[in-house]
């Protein structure tokens, strides 16, 4: 035990370059996973807001239909606004489309009115497009 406490041999080189090497990977793994979350976070951060567009415009619709009976259609896409970026504004697209359809529960054929609202987009860091797309029937 003694001669264990006299050794004075200390760290090799090889050691520490070994140690290095491997706080070095840990480093590198760590900042990689960051700069994924970060990416991910961005992106689930521009679904939500995308999704409140479209879920607004839901309501908006719901609204329109209520008090002069039909809805506030639109052929061609409305920018919205998803992110204030530092270099301007991520715009995306809404879209909106009605459509007439039939269900026969017991026999019964009911018609209602389906109202898909879409938001789409391209995420500024990786170029993918993106899309929201929130479905509402609206039943006469």
């Amino acid at each position: 035990m003694i001669a264990r406490l006299n050794n004075e041999r200390g760290v090799t080189l090889l050691e520490i370059l070994i140690t290095a090497v491997v706080v070095a990977v840990a480093l590198l793994s760590i900042y990689t996973g960051i700069i994924y979350a970060d990416k991910q976070v961005q992106r689930n951060y521009h679904d939500r807001v995308a999704t409140l567009h479209a879920s607004g415009e839901i309501e908006w619709q719901m609204y329109y239909k209520k008090n002069f009976k039909v809805f506030d259609e639109y052929t061609s896409g409305r920018p919205v606004v998803i992110d204030k970026l530092k270099r301007g504004n991520l715009v995306g697209t809404m879209t909106m489309r009605v459509y007439d359809k039939y269900e026969s529960p017991l026999g019964v054929q009911v018609s209602y009115k389906s109202l898909v609202v879409a938001v789409s987009w391209t995420e500024p860091g990786d170029k993918t497009t993106r899309r929201v797309v929130v479905i509402e029937d609206f039943y006469s």
